[in-house]
């Protein structure tokens, strides 16, 4: 026998609702989820498919040096770009959430001035922002 997934409060229906924003269902049924790319036309996916191949072709090529990628540097930033865009933060604040709801006892009141919070900010090297 599967075991049954009990189901789940309006509340945290509403909190998935705000957070699962990454994918779109686009068939239920068959699990199949849609993931948009804001992209400016067909020659935007042209380029970043090339980017795509590129970074590829630089990675297997040992030595570094290809007559075919003659800018490295901006191939590697677009891929690097659009990995960017993939990341489910909001999906992962949602985590975040739901983890701290499953370890933290119903009965213990959480201090909220007795730790500092500090954000990390990651930089693209300064070299592929050239």
């Amino acid at each position: 026998m599967k075991n049954q997934i009990p189901p789940l409060s309006p509340a945290f229906r509403e909190l998935a609702a705000q957070h699962f924003v990454l994918l779109e269902s686009a068939n239920v049924a068959k699990k199949r989820d849609v993931l948009q790319l804001n992209l400016s036309g067909y020659s935007d996916v042209c380029f970043l498919i090339a980017d795509i191949v590129k970074v590829c072709l630089l990675a297997l090529e040992a030595d570094g040096c290809s007559n075919r990628i003659p800018e490295p540097a901006t191939n590697i930033s677009g891929v690097l770009s659009l990995i960017l865009d993939l990341l489910p933060y909001e999906e992962a604040d949602l985590l975040d959430k739901i983890r701290e709801a499953v370890l933290q006892p119903a009965d213990v009141v959480e201090a909220e001035d007795d730790f500092m919070v500090e954000n990390l900010f990651l930089t693209m090297p300064v070299g592929l922002m050239d």
